[in-house]
C-alpha cells in the first residue's frame, strides 16, 4: 500500500462518523485499485492513438469506461 492513511482518514471522518483504521486501510486498498484500473485504461487509450502521453480526456475516457 503506497498511499498514505492520513488524508484518507481526513477525508473519510468529514461524514462525522468515527472511522476504524481497518476501515482505512480497506478504503486505501480500494482506491489504489480504483486508481490502477483507470491508469491501465487511460494508457491503453492513449496507446491505441498512437500517443506515449497520457492526456486528461483519457482519464476522462477511461473514467466512463469503468463506472
Amino acid at each position: 500500500m503506497d498511499l498514505p492513511l492520513a488524508p484518507i482518514e481526513k477525508i473519510l471522518k468529514k461524514s462525522n462518523m468515527r472511522i476504524s483504521d481497518g476501515a482505512v486501510k480497506e478504503f486505501a486498498i480500494l482506491l489504489e485499485e480504483i486508481t490502477a484500473d483507470i491508469a491501465a485504461e487511460a494508457t491503453a487509450i492513449a496507446k491505441s492513438e498512437g500517443r506515449k502521453t497520457v492526456l486528461i480526456k483519457d482519464i476522462l475516457e477511461a473514467k466512463r469506461k469503468l463506472e
